[in-house]
């Protein structure tokens, strides 16, 4: 495939983000865009030249589109992502892939029924060099009994829980999944700094089916932006390190600025994922976070939320992992 032409659904931040990144990219056009905000839209267009289509279901089988981005609204990801599978098109679908873990094995059970792998999900962490970093060591380090991972927003304006939990903290579930190879088995969950009917700072603890333990930490009004991991093993423990910033000296003090927004953060995590993507759309094999991941990831979402609502311990249980998604 000389020129891959992407068409992208949802055009605000995030999708805005994507489409900046692979217009950059060498070999990819972006050939059209779906967003029903018109401002959007037509900023995204004036950009990268790309056409804009005002059915998303029609932009997927357009002859000259040959991959789709799914930057939609949370709600719709699942039917724009099962629309695409079903119509052989690889497709890069932003977290969460659903809403509810009924609706994220929906997308599951379309690709099994395709008989192969089509979606990679936008957990970008896998690509993020800190966090491969940490992973890259967990090989010598024997058994994993614990992991922590922590996750700041700096938002000033309170957002709902479903928010929080299925925005956000969703993808430290996958954190945890990822690097410990484990499914999650239980979760007891609570919240402080009480906000109409959410939480400032949600706090998860999780037992995992080969006996460790995780503790998930989330603060939705925070000074900054920061992310960070840390793994607790029998020969020794790793975590990630600071982000490299320069070092300010002045007025008697020393001040380094984490930032406020996960886009500065994660910049390079975007770009080689969204690299890793064209690449294997070249290479005719799906790679990354897959639809299994999004809907196991999903269940464990459910159940933090479930936690919160009852003030109780909360069983959760992932059905075995299909031969596609070994």
């Amino acid at each position: 495939m000389e020129t891959v032409g992407v068409g992208i659904i949802g055009v605000g931040g995030m999708g805005a983000h994507h489409a900046a990144v692979l217009d950059a990219l060498a070999g990819v056009s972006v050939r059209a865009i779906a967003d029903p905000d018109g401002p959007n839209a037509s900023a995204v267009s004036a950009r990268t030249g790309a056409r804009i289509d005002t059915d998303p279901f029609a932009l997927i089988v357009a002859p000259d589109v040959d991959a789709v981005v799914v930057a939609s609204p949370d709600e719709t990801h699942a039917d724009y992502t099962i629309a695409a599978v079903q119509h052989g098109v690889p497709t890069l679908c932003e977290k969460p892939l659903a809403t509810s873990a009924e609706h994220g094995w929906r997308v599951v059970d379309a690709e099994l029924a395709a008989g192969r792998r089509l979606v990679q999900l936008g957990f970008m962490r896998e690509y993020d060099p800190a966090h491969r970093q940490v992973r890259d060591q967990l090989p010598g380090l024997g058994e994993i009994d614990h992991v922590r991972a922590f996750h700041r927003n700096a938002n000033r304006v309170p957002r709902p829980l479903d928010q929080i939990v299925g925005q956000s903290m969703v993808h430290d579930v996958h954190t945890l999944r990822h690097f410990t190879g484990a499914e999650v088995s239980w979760v007891r969950a609570s919240g402080s700094g009480a906000s109409g009917d959410s939480f400032r700072h949600v706090i998860a603890l999780c037992g995992l089916t080969s006996g460790a333990h995780a503790t998930l930490e989330f603060d939705d009004g925070g000074f900054a932006y920061e992310v960070g991991v840390e793994v607790l093993a029998r020969s020794g423990d790793v975590l990630t390190g600071p982000p490299v910033r320069p070092v300010l000296r002045h007025r008697g003090s020393t001040e380094v600025r984490l930032g406020t927004d996960w886009f500065g953060w994660f910049t390079d995590a975007y770009r080689i994922q969204d690299e890793a993507w064209i690449a294997s759309i070249r290479a005719g094999s799906c790679v990354g976070p897959s639809t299994w991941d999004g809907a196991a990831a999903q269940v464990v979402v459910d159940a933090i939320m479930e936690s919160l609502a009852s003030g109780r311990t909360v069983g959760v249980v992932v059905p075995d992992r299909p031969a596609l998604y070994r």
